[in-house]
Protein backbone atom coordinates (compact mmCIF):
# COMPACT_ATOMS: atom_id res chain seq x y z
CA UNK A 1 0.00 0.00 0.00
CA UNK A 2 1.22 3.48 -0.86
CA UNK A 3 2.11 5.93 1.87
CA UNK A 4 -0.36 8.80 2.18
CA UNK A 5 0.83 12.30 2.99
CA UNK A 6 -1.06 15.37 4.13
CA UNK A 7 -1.31 17.98 1.38
CA UNK A 8 -3.61 20.55 2.98
CA UNK A 9 -6.02 21.05 5.84
CA UNK A 10 -9.21 22.85 4.79
CA UNK A 11 -11.55 24.73 7.16
CA UNK A 12 -14.61 22.83 5.90
CA UNK A 13 -15.71 19.91 3.74
CA UNK A 14 -16.96 22.14 0.88
CA UNK A 15 -13.44 23.44 0.13
CA UNK A 16 -11.99 19.96 0.58
CA UNK A 17 -14.51 18.44 -1.85
CA UNK A 18 -13.67 21.12 -4.44
CA UNK A 19 -9.99 20.29 -4.09
CA UNK A 20 -10.68 16.57 -4.37
CA UNK A 21 -12.67 17.13 -7.56
CA UNK A 22 -9.81 19.13 -9.08
CA UNK A 23 -7.26 16.46 -8.19
CA UNK A 24 -9.46 13.68 -9.56
CA UNK A 25 -9.77 15.58 -12.86
CA UNK A 26 -5.96 15.39 -13.05
CA UNK A 27 -6.00 11.64 -12.21
CA UNK A 28 -4.67 12.20 -8.70
CA UNK A 29 -6.49 10.05 -6.17
CA UNK A 30 -6.97 11.47 -2.71
CA UNK A 31 -8.66 10.81 0.60
CA UNK A 32 -10.49 13.26 2.84
CA UNK A 33 -10.17 12.76 6.58
CA UNK A 34 -12.41 14.64 9.01
CA UNK A 35 -14.39 14.20 12.21
CA UNK A 36 -17.48 15.74 10.55
CA UNK A 37 -20.33 13.48 9.36
CA UNK A 38 -19.48 13.77 5.66
CA UNK A 39 -21.91 10.98 4.85
CA UNK A 40 -24.69 13.52 5.39
CA UNK A 41 -23.47 15.62 2.47
CA UNK A 42 -21.12 18.49 1.84
CA UNK A 43 -21.14 21.01 4.64
CA UNK A 44 -19.83 24.55 4.53
CA UNK A 45 -19.74 24.59 8.33
CA UNK A 46 -16.21 24.83 9.65
CA UNK A 47 -14.99 22.04 11.88
CA UNK A 48 -12.43 22.77 14.56
CA UNK A 49 -9.96 20.17 13.28
CA UNK A 50 -10.62 20.99 9.63
CA UNK A 51 -10.65 18.47 6.80
CA UNK A 52 -7.37 16.83 5.82
CA UNK A 53 -6.67 16.03 2.18
CA UNK A 54 -4.17 13.20 1.73
CA UNK A 55 -2.57 11.80 -1.44
CA UNK A 56 -0.05 9.13 -2.36
CA UNK A 57 3.45 10.38 -1.60
CA UNK A 58 4.41 9.84 -5.26
CA UNK A 59 1.82 12.41 -6.37
CA UNK A 60 2.25 14.82 -3.46
CA UNK A 61 4.39 17.43 -5.20
CA UNK A 62 2.01 17.75 -8.16
CA UNK A 63 -1.01 17.91 -5.85
CA UNK A 64 0.60 20.59 -3.67
CA UNK A 65 1.45 22.74 -6.71
CA UNK A 66 -2.10 22.50 -8.06
CA UNK A 67 -3.80 23.24 -4.77
CA UNK A 68 -1.40 25.99 -3.73
CA UNK A 69 -2.19 27.84 -6.96
CA UNK A 70 -5.94 27.54 -6.35
CA UNK A 71 -6.38 27.53 -2.58
CA UNK A 72 -3.52 29.65 -1.24
CA UNK A 73 -4.73 31.49 1.83
CA UNK A 74 -7.62 29.13 2.58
Amino acid sequence: MAKLVLIKNFPNRAFAEQARSILKSKNIDCILQSPDPGILGVSSVSVSQGVNLLVDENQAETARELLFALFDGI
